[in-house]
């Protein structure tokens, strides 16, 4: 006997459909009964009953009934492993299939999509009365007394204070701007920051080179000439090569990039769930969206960036890792000059999804002078606009206070830099040389 007639069996008899619709059964996991389960589904939806047996056998004359006597959980159980079993054979057909014909690359990335899929299969949704389960308080001072171990620090001091930091298990945050406002080196600067909090950090670059990357990182991390790593200037090889001995004795999480081209060429977000199993990473940069190839065959660019936008939700809800992603903004401003999530190029998906949305702007007359609106946050603290002077060649910020700020005094950065630091309390200082 088969999971699925058993528990067609059982719903028919008993008269109670609780099974199917308390864990959410789909007609995918009935593929010996699918016209069966359709059919009970539409009768149960159309008339609010489950039907007779007598209505049903007109319907289906070769259906056999019998009774069924064992527990719900017996059958889920029974039903999840059988259609996982069908999910499997059906992945390494279309993989063997894929490899004979020398596609390997789609293989790959058709195989970690499966496995996706059975593990995610069969996940009966529960509820909890939150009137009588009381368990979040004991969370509740867990995160106050532990706060880096529930957050991150951005970098920016002054961001952390308006928003709390980066939450380490539910943050989809999105950093937006125009051509050249500074986003690649904004999540950088997050990035570097990441590691000297001892995390794991991964990076997909869809533009610069590994090298650049690190150079970039490099001049977050110790300050030196971004232009000079570049350009290969030797007047700062012995300021580089002091930074460069100590960095491995630093403490901070190790850093790994994924390009285009070490991917192999074409990357997705499938390829990016394959980045954070194998570097076992504890935050994901992507830069950007649009960089990013979908794999639904969507028809237009509204379309593809939107289906990237909500798989990359879905990415982060189920690693349970903050994701930091860049997004490009159109050229359409408000009369005031202000910044919205309407001006968010290629699809609205991506604000939607986002649980905190910064915009970057430069400011018209001094070129030196970086914006950070914070437009969405989940938490508290959008509609505050921060202000920095910035030093893009030795990766420096330093902020412009405003009135009434509350986050200008010396004793405000002692404790964001307390209050974030993991271990060592001196992985918030830059290198002096």
């Amino acid at each position: 006997m088969l999971s699925q007639d058993m528990i067609l069996n059982k719903v028919l008899s008993t008269k109670d459909m609780s099974i199917i619709t308390l864990n959410d059964l789909t007609a995918d996991m009935f593929f010996k009964y699918k016209a069966e389960f359709l059919f009970l589904i539409n009768h149960y939806k159309t008339y609010g009953n489950v039907p007779d047996k007598v209505v049903f056998a007109e319907a289906f004359p070769d259906f056999i009934f019998y009774d069924v006597s064992e527990p719900n959980n017996f059958l889920l159980e029974k039903l999840y492993g059988d259609y996982n079993e069908s999910l499997m054979i059906a992945n390494y057909n279309a993989v063997r299939n894929l490899i004979i014909n020398g596609k390997s690359d789609e293989a790959l990335k058709l195989y970690i999509s499966g496995v996706d899929k059975v593990n995610r299969s069969g996940s009966a949704f529960s509820t909890v009365d939150i009137i009588s389960n009381t368990s979040r308080y004991d969370r509740y001072i867990e995160r106050t007394t532990n706060k880096q171990n529930f957050y991150l620090s951005t970098g920016f001091p002054e961001i952390d204070k308006h928003i709390g930091g980066i939450d380490r298990k539910n943050e989809n945050f999105v950093v937006a701007g125009r051509t050249g406002c500074g986003k690649s080196q904004t999540i950088l600067k997050m990035a570097a920051e990441a590691s000297k909090q001892g995390l794991t950090v991964g990076i997909y670059e869809g533009e610069m080179s590994e090298d650049k990357v690190a150079y970039r990182i490099d001049t977050f991390l110790g300050n030196v000439s971004n232009t000079a790593l570049n350009r290969g200037d030797l007047f700062i090889k012995q300021e580089y090569q002091n930074f460069i001995n100590c960095l491995s004795t630093a403490g901070y999480g190790p850093i790994k990039v994924l390009t285009p081209q070490s991917a192999g060429g074409r990357v997705t977000v499938d390829t990016l769930r394959a980045f954070i199993e194998k570097d076992k990473l504890d935050i994901l940069f992507v830069d950007q969206y649009s960089l990013l190839e979908d794999t639904s065959h969507a028809k237009t660019s509204f379309e593809r960036v939107g289906n990237i936008a909500k798989e990359i939700k879905q990415l982060q809800t189920k690693y349970e890792i903050p994701i930091v992603s860049v997004a490009q903004m159109n050229r359409t401003k408000n009369e005031d000059g202000s910044q919205d999530t309407t001006q968010i190029g290629l699809s609205d998906l991506i604000p939607q999804y986002a649980t905190i949305l910064i915009m970057l702007d430069r400011d018209k007359d001094d070129k030196t002078k970086f914006i950070m609106n914070i437009i969405k946050a989940r938490d508290g603290g959008d509609g505050q606009q921060l202000v920095y002077n910035v030093d893009w060649d030795k990766g420096k910020f330093k902020y412009i206070p405003s009135e009434d700020d509350g986050v200008t005094d010396d004793d405000f950065y002692e404790e964001i830099a307390n209050k974030y630091a993991s271990g060592d309390p001196t992985r918030f200082e830059q290198y002096n040389f």
